[in-house]
């Protein structure tokens, strides 16, 4: 490629720096350099303006591990036109290089974040001339930015003619990579920048942040959930986390094991089931843990009431981890219809000890061409949320907030009277809060409110927007009136279709960040689109408002003490909100972005400063094998916790069963640090049994076995342990979907039927009546349950109604669900799932 003539200038500044910064510099083009061996005694790589192809594809494998484990990484202008084919360079640098001005030009550089080292000298903004790039993407999505440009200055042709970037024109970035650091910097084309103080300091101060290591260490503790909600960790380290199903799960940080707490019959219909848990700001001394679930519907249904009820109950745990039943009490119960949709659920402490919930507004979006579902026509009930969210006197489409007694504390939105509103109401006029989190310091409450399915404006009003909201003080938040920063919607006659006048959104509390399908806004929410033009949406989760104790071990940098932690669930994103003290959405900054997620669920601090991170896997159906609890530590590569992995040959068989495990997937974080001890727990009592990486072990009897993994790195730091289920003497089932066929399409309206059949080693074939149909209804990149059924043949009727726009993407996700009956003398039963997606004909 092309060779700049500055190389030498920079060659130059680093040589000098070496006497006067005590940076101890290596310089080289020698591919040869890049192995473990070679880069072992290096803290940070500097690419300065190289072009082209440089390392072969050992070296990119060395530099790629170099930088995981720990290592930092410069790049200086033309680095980003650098490597253009290796996927995982692309992805560490964050953007690459298109085109530029013909020539150097002089523009506005403004400075984005001054509390960096590289760039805390500039003056706020300031000219300077450079040659400057238009890259592929812009590095919002993945990176923090340090520096913008004005294009103003663009007074000559871009070569090649491409568009420039537009308003948001980054020039210099930092992000973490694996447990390493990522510094680039868009300045140093020409050779007299090398001479410019502010631009010596600039780069030597990014090659110092970037050499210090401070990187991040993700490890997944279990892959035991299948249907995650929502988790909550306990002051000793124990990890409790529920599934939609009813099933309470507890992850022990001294085994590894994942036993089950507690199975609470629950109702899967449409989007119920097992939904919230907390733990007691007094866990330790009460062992009090609150749930809110989905009851089964009674046999003899009310008559003037919706017939379901979700409940909010508090348990006891006993010393071993299991919920009492004995002790249930319940706390609170809201009316829900069973029939479509919304129906929230998160719980959380205020600093008070008050207790929130957050409530769907339980009304079907389906009729209402993607805008506010406000039909009032009789019958049409479910179909109108003012008659929940927009109902004082009703507990749907609210936050609440109780005494941990279930009685009402002072403060809410309404007295406790009840005359104005029911007492319990804290905020109301939201749609489908599905996760709150409660800034244990200010008191501040955060929620998600996923919003409805309009990509573009329109005569009812405007498109969908998913929300964060934040409360400081009881309010009204709008739906179904309003939506995002007030934006109304308007009345609208649902039998003509008739569009009226908008509604007042005066008095109403705007949402702190709202946005849409696209990406322009808010880029480090990623994109409504994935990188092929596929329909992904949007789905904003308020993961957990970020505290650390005071020199806590793994604690994030002091910028994020009191952001919100949030989720998009559908884009696989984890970002950090910053308010001002005044209220004022102040940054948002993508995490982990080197980190694949698959739908991130919730999120949790532990008490050391790290996050436990549920994610709910990429499945429309659920039973999901990638969903995962996973362990994030963020802090000096050399601090960080080992990672623990298992692979096993097999999982199941008849005794005696022969299996091989290895640990070789296991790693250490940090440069130079490698795994020293395996130690294999092979009968669950806690104790080591073996230390090889790679062993063959029986299992004579039949039964449950739990198998565990610690190593140690070459520092003396121990992984949390990892452990996986092996079952013996009994053969997992297989399903066998026979109609529909893969690729059907869907005609509304009509009826679909469903034939499927399964065969177990032990029990043959199973009878009709076990089968179990989940059918769940798509939109875009996520779906709604709609239907449970059973049987060998059974049949559904696809909706006729509209979801969402006419151009978005709908379907019918069908799982077929068979469980064995465990194995002749009591062994565990086995699940088998098969599961096809039916495209709607629109």
């Amino acid at each position: 490629g092309y060779r700049h003539a500055s190389i030498q200038d920079a060659r130059s500044l680093l040589a000098r720096a070496e006497a006067s910064s005590r940076i101890a510099c290596t310089f080289t083009e020698d591919p040869a350099l890049f192995t473990d061996e070679g880069l072992s005694g290096f803290d940070v790589v500097v690419f300065a303006n190289t072009t082209g192809d440089v390392l072969d594809a050992e070296g990119e494998a060395a530099l790629e591990r170099f930088v995981r484990r720990g290592g930092g990484f410069v790049g200086v202008h033309a680095a980003a036109d650098t490597e253009h084919d290796w996927e995982f360079y692309g992805e560490l640098l964050g953007a690459r290089f298109v085109s530029h001005p013909e020539v150097p030009v002089e523009v506005e550089v403004m400075v984005e974040r001054a509390d960096h080292p590289s760039t805390a000298h500039f003056e706020p903004s300031f000219r300077f001339t450079d040659e400057w790039y238009n890259f592929d993407r812009n590095p919002r999505e993945t990176a923090t930015i340090l520096l913008t440009i004005d294009e103003s200055g663009f007074t000559v042709p871009n070569v090649p003619p491409t568009p420039s970037m537009g308003p948001d024109h980054p020039v210099a970035w930092y992000k973490e990579v694996g447990s390493g650091r990522m510094f680039y910097t868009n300045l140093g084309h020409r050779p007299e920048t090398y001479r410019n103080p502010a631009f010596q300091q600039h780069l030597l101060e990014g090659i110092r942040w970037a050499a210090r290591g401070g990187g991040l260490s993700r490890a997944v503790l279990t892959r035991v959930p299948k249907n995650p909600m929502a988790l909550a960790v306990a002051p000793s380290g124990e990890v409790y986390f529920i599934e939609r199903t009813g099933e309470v799960l507890r992850y022990d940080p001294s085994t590894g094991h994942v036993t089950e707490a507690a199975r609470i019959a629950v109702d899967t219909a449409h989007e119920n089931g097992l939904l919230g848990i907390v733990l007691d700001p007094e866990f330790d001394e009460n062992r009090f843990v609150y749930l809110y679930y989905s009851e089964p519907l009674p046999d003899t249904l009310p008559r003037d009431a919706p017939p379901g009820r979700n409940v909010l109950a508090r348990f006891t745990a006993s010393p071993d981890g299991t919920l009492d039943p004995s002790t249930r009490h319940e706390l609170l119960a809201v009316p829900s219809e069973r029939r479509c949709c919304h129906e929230g659920g998160a719980l959380a402490f205020l600093p008070d000890g008050t207790l929130l919930i957050s409530t769907g507004d339980n009304t079907n979006p389906f009729e209402s061409e993607g805008a506010a579902p406000i039909d009032g026509r009789p019958g049409r009930e479910t179909f109108d949320a003012r008659r929940t969210s927009g109902n004082p006197f009703d507990l749907r489409g609210k936050i609440l907030r109780i005494d941990r007694d279930g009685s009402i504390p002072p403060g809410n939105l309404f007295p406790e009277s009840g005359e104005l509103g029911r007492p319990e109401v804290y905020a109301m006029g939201a749609r489908n809060p599905f996760r709150i989190a409660a800034d244990p310091v200010t008191g501040r409450v955060f929620f998600g409110d996923v919003g409805p399915d309009a990509a573009v404006d329109a005569a009812r009003g405007p498109r969908g927007y998913d929300e964060i909201n934040l409360i400081e003080e009881p309010g009204d938040f709008g739906w179904p009136e309003c939506i995002a920063q007030n934006l109304p919607y308007k009345a609208v006659d649902f039998a003509t279709g008739a569009v009226g006048e908008p509604f007042d959104c005066s008095g109403r509390v705007p949402a702190l960040l709202a946005y849409d399908y696209g990406k322009s806004r808010y880029p480090a929410l990623g994109s409504g689109t994935d990188s092929s033009g596929v329909f992904r949406g949007r789905t904003a989760i308020a993961g957990a408002v970020y505290r650390a104790v005071s020199g806590a071990r793994f604690a994030l940098p002091a910028r994020f003490e009191g952001a919100l932690l949030m989720t998009d669930w559908t884009r696989d994103v984890i970002a950090a909100v910053s308010v001002s003290e005044s209220g004022a959405l102040a940054r948002i900054e993508r995490l982990f972005a080197s980190e694949s997620f698959r739908r991130p669920i919730d999120i949790e601090v532990a008490p050391d400063g790290a996050l436990y991170v549920l994610e709910y896997g990429s499945g429309f159906w659920g039973d999901n094998a990638d969903a995962a609890l996973s362990r994030i530590e963020y802090g000096p590569p050399e601090l960080l916790s080992p990672v623990a992995k298992i692979e096993a040959s097999r999982t199941h068989g008849a005794a005696p069963l022969t299996i091989e495990l290895s640990g070789l997937g296991s790693r250490a974080v940090g440069p130079g640090q490698s795994i020293v001890e395996y130690a294999w727990d092979l009968d669950g009592d806690g104790r080591a049994d073996a230390y090889d990486p790679v062993l063959e072990h029986t299992f004579e009897e039949a039964g449950a076995h739990t198998v565990a993994l610690t190593v140690t790195s070459s520092t003396g730091a121990k992984s949390f342990p990892v452990a996986i289920d092996i079952v013996v003497g009994n053969a997992p089932p297989s399903v066998r979907i026979v109609a529909p066929r893969r690729g059907q399409t869907v005609v509304p309206g009509s009826t679909i039927t469903l034939e499927g059949e399964a065969i177990d080693p032990e029990d043959g074939r199973a009878a009709c009546d076990e089968l179990v149909w989940n059918v769940s209804l798509g939109h875009n990149a996520h779906a709604h349950p709609v239907a449970t059924l059973s049987g060998c043949k059974t049949s559904f009727t696809a909706e006729s109604e509209e979801h969402g726009a006419s151009t978005d993407v709908t379907f019918y996700a069908v799982e077929l669900v068979y469980t064995d009956h465990g194995g002749p003398n009591g062994e565990p039963p086995l699940t088998a799932r098969r599961g096809i997606r039916l495209d709607i004909e629109r």
